[in-house]
């Protein structure tokens, strides 16, 4: 569970498998335009940003897309992007 919860800004959370194995657990905060990212079970939040919806969110050397509503991609410098598919939150591990 995010810290974030607690806080009047947190608006949704979204659960990711990804084909390399890691899950992703992703915080939706204030208007949809600040998203908190994290390797599940133990990764620390990093926080990415978009100017408006549907824009590509940038954060320290991430930048990432939502597309179709279940797949989100992260792009890191130097390395490929990797796509994730959103599961049931019921599957994501405690």
């Amino acid at each position: 569970m995010s810290r974030d919860r607690q806080l009047p800004y947190f608006i949704g959370e979204h659960f990711y498998a990804c084909p390399d194995g890691s899950r992703l657990d992703v915080d939706f905060l204030g208007d949809g335009l600040t998203l908190d990212i994290k390797t599940i079970p133990n990764a620390v939040p990093v926080r990415v940003t978009a100017p408006a919806s549907g824009l590509t969110y940038v954060g320290h050397n991430l930048n990432v897309t939502i597309s179709g509503g279940d797949r989100i991609t992260l792009m890191r410098p130097g390395a490929r992007p990797l796509a994730c598919k959103r599961v049931p939150s019921r599957s994501a591990p405690p």
